[in-house]
């Protein structure tokens, strides 16, 4: 798998004070303004331009977010990777004069967690993302944009993110969402009737109805997507496709469900997607281990495939990491 040569982070600020002073955390952004229908799903709070193409942007995690893992010991990424979507998206409309009622196509998405970030509890975790966005290629009916982030909590630095996006006016887009789906139907891969849908504690959720993926009885190292196309979160306001959010989110799942160690956490997930899913048709998710990133084993790198019939949907390679990874996480066990 390929990944376009990131855009360089934003140069580190001159104290954590420059990216917090003058972002209010007190209410989220306008829903509009990150393609959200429900106010309780914004996750973003304000933002600020810094210069041509730096940004503060203010985010507030709350407690028991589905896009969280639930176990309860620490944040994770997928929701760090919602946070940047949104951030992509909100500076689009604000600062580059993208107008609503156009369409954004993910192309990358990648997110990385310095250090496990603790759960919101009571109050919401606070985060400044430092961040360049810019335009990488103008078209009369499309808009290239790349967005790099550095991501501080109060405690200090927290991670980073990275986003490639298109934006599509309407006529192109339905073009492009014909051609993909008649290839899709011309190839469809039935899903085994006897699939499996996993408990949501296997996969780090606790409702029935956010468990993502079912166990393929007869392929150990495959799995189906399920989708519920009245999730309140997922399907926050009508798709006529199969959202990105939800695959990240489905591989997330595939990679708790993987580990032998229940204890570990994912640290890092890097999403490239080729091609529109169809919300009528099967998906399949395929895990392969890569190997030990460090020789020790506390830190195990997976290759993810979405992919429907022929055709794939996303990739991802997410690293997980044992509590003893990190000495913040580390009990005496380790």
């Amino acid at each position: 798998m390929h990944f376009v040569p990131p855009l360089a982070l934003p140069p580190e600020p001159r104290s954590l004070q420059d990216l917090w002073n003058g972002l209010r955390f007190d209410h989220p952004v306008p829903r509009e303004t990150v393609h959200k229908y429900v106010a309780s799903e914004v996750l973003l709070t304000d933002s600020a331009r810094l210069d041509e193409e730096r940004f503060a942007v203010g985010a507030a995690w709350h407690r028991d977010h589905f896009l969280d893992d639930q176990r309860g010991r620490t944040s994770d990424p997928v929701l760090l990777a919602e946070t940047a979507r949104q951030a992509a998206i909100h500076l689009s409309h604000r600062f580059h004069e993208v107008p609503y009622g156009h369409h954004f196509v993910l192309s990358e998405l990648s997110v990385e967690l310095a250090a496990p970030l603790p759960a919101p509890g009571t109050a919401p975790l606070l985060l400044g993302l430092d961040t360049r966005c810019v335009r990488t290629d103008r078209h009369p009916r499309r808009t290239k944009l790349e967005l790099a982030a550095e991501v501080h909590s109060p405690a200090g630095r927290a991670g980073r993110a990275r986003v490639v996006w298109e934006v599509l006016e309407p006529r192109r887009y339905a073009v492009l969402r014909k051609r993909g789906a008649a290839d899709a139907c011309a190839d469809p891969a039935p899903e085994p009737a006897r699939a499996v849908p996993l408990s949501p504690s296997r996969v780090g959720q606790r409702q029935d109805r956010d468990v993502l993926i079912s166990a393929d009885p007869a392929r150990p190292e495959r799995w189906w997507l399920r989708l519920d196309l009245d999730h309140p979160v997922l399907f926050d306001h009508p798709s006529d496709h199969i959202p990105g959010m939800a695959l990240i989110a489905a591989f997330r799942q595939v990679a708790v469900a993987t580990a032998a160690d229940r204890s570990r956490y994912v640290r890092s997930m890097e999403t490239r997607f080729t091609s529109f899913g169809e919300l009528d048709l099967p998906v399949s998710v395929t895990a392969e281990r890569v190997g030990d990133v460090d020789g020790t084993g506390r830190e195990v790198e997976l290759l993810l495939r979405a992919e429907q019939g022929s055709h794939e949907l996303a990739s991802a390679r997410v690293i997980s990491a044992t509590p003893c990874a990190d000495r913040r996480l580390a009990g005496a066990t380790c």
